[in-house]
């Protein structure tokens, strides 16, 4: 009863790419484009568009820069090895020119976009995350994460965050329509004004507690558009730029206005790698906490009734509850996210099985928790078998209730074969006992 079919919304996570990227439209805004797989390959770093909507680039981590409709390339960084990152870029007014920002304040300047200084040379407290250029295309800001602002050209300082201690990272700059003020967002939704920016409403202040990832300007200057990292965008002021969220895995990363509307990136999460370490879990839980609450965006959330959901296991033992326990392995106080179950007379208990019918989401290989698969319930239900041997199903399959999802085993950070099962609600996780009927 809980089963919500992705298939029809598009937004499977069928094994996607690591750095894989897509764009899409919001409001009349058109998409020229998609950057492949190939060229991305060095991670998504930003996007801009040319001021009239006829075309947009894509920057990524190493410096290529693509473009796409009638936006056209004027050089990039992919033969020089940078000494950090891209992650910011604008275009000139003319739209014949671009910059870009390494997170150490390096620019680089492309076309007819003039060089006006850089941080480069400068020891910052947190590294830049944003840049945005004046109205005139004679100068440009930086800002760091935590809100320090570095002015350049024409581009004058109004103020900065750098001296506050800010509960969230600032994600992105506007300059206001004049260029004489500016806001600064962080990921909570936030927003800070400086000069003459006028304040017109917070994400928190209209209760949202999902992450943002920037905002749109309104051509009279009197108000702006937030977009969330689900693709959800809000309008404060006089803005109309609006859109209902997305049901899709992969998160807005950056935008960018293009003509009357706004085009929005979105890349694919990264799938945790690395040695195994005593912070692997959270890690790895960090990412299917992104993935579910991204999937299920689009979802009216619904809580399942108590004990209505299958057994995990064919006649499962439980070895580990919910909560904080110590760490089997690191010795460490910790959170356990869900149940661990094994088969009677301690065997391993088989097969995984689907407490409820829905659609694989994800099958990983995550870190701490092993080869894992993620079914999707609909309703913003979402349940998480870890630590399986091998998987049975596929990403996009149809599962019902007590389908076999894969073989219990010790993947991961484990110390012996068990199903390691979370239930995940509106974003999430619970105990998953007391919604569970078990024999």
């Amino acid at each position: 009863m809980f089963f919500s079919a992705l298939v029809a919304t598009g937004v499977l996570l069928a094994g996607a790419p690591a750095n894989a990227a897509k764009v899409e439209s919001a409001g009349n805004a058109s998409v020229y484009g998609q950057p492949d797989q190939l060229s991305v390959a060095s991670g998504i770093a930003a996007m801009t568009s040319r001021s009239d909507g006829a075309g947009y680039w894509i920057a990524t981590s190493d410096g290529t820069v693509l473009q796409f409709g009638a936006a056209s390339h004027f050089g990039d960084m992919s033969a020089v090895t940078l000494n950090k990152p891209v992650v910011g870029m604008a275009s000139t007014k003319t739209g014949n020119g671009y910059w870009l920002v390494a997170s150490d304040g390096g620019i680089f300047s492309f076309g007819d976009a003039v060089f006006y200084g850089s941080t480069g040379a400068l020891a910052l407290n947190s590294p830049i995350v944003d840049m945005t250029a004046s109205t005139t295309g004679a100068g440009y800001w930086l800002v760091a994460a935590d809100g320090g602002v570095f002015s350049f050209g024409d581009a004058v300082f109004y103020g900065s965050t750098g001296n506050l201690v800010l509960n969230r990272p600032i994600v992105g700059m506007l300059s206001t329509k004049s260029s004489l003020g500016y806001w600064l967002l962080a990921d909570d939704g936030g927003i800070f004004t400086f000069g003459d920016a006028g304040f017109y409403g917070s994400g928190p202040g209209k209760g949202f507690t999902d992450p943002f990832a920037g905002m749109i300007p309104t051509v009279d200057g009197n108000g702006y558009s937030l977009v969330h990292s689900n693709g959800r965008i809000t309008a404060f002021g006089s803005s109309t730029l609006v859109k209902a969220a997305s049901c899709d895995p992969w998160p807005v990363s950056d935008m960018s206005v293009s003509g009357a509307g706004a085009v929005l990136l979105r890349t694919a999460a990264k799938v945790p790698s690395g040695l195994p370490s005593k912070h692997s879990a959270v890690l790895d839980a960090i990412y299917i906490q992104k993935l579910i609450s991204h999937s299920q965006a689009c979802q009216t959330y619904q809580p399942p009734q108590l004990q209505s959901l299958g057994s995990p296991l064919l006649e499962p033992v439980k070895t580990s509850g919910y909560g904080w326990r110590r760490h089997p392995i690191w010795g460490e106080l910790s959170v356990h996210h869900g149940v661990d179950f094994i088969g009677p007379n301690r065997t391993s208990g088989g097969a995984a099985l689907a407490v409820a019918s829905g659609t694989v989401m994800a099958v990983s290989d995550l870190t701490a928790y092993g080869t894992t698969i993620i079914v999707d319930h609909g309703e913003q239900i979402a349940s998480v078998y870890g630590h399986l041997k091998e998987a049975m199903v596929e990403p996009g399959q149809e599962v019902g209730v007590g389908a076999s999802l894969g073989v219990v085993g010790s993947t991961g950070l484990s110390t012996g074969a068990h199903l390691h099962m979370e239930l995940w609600l509106n974003g999430a996780t619970v105990d998953p006992l007391p919604y569970l009927m078990m024999p």
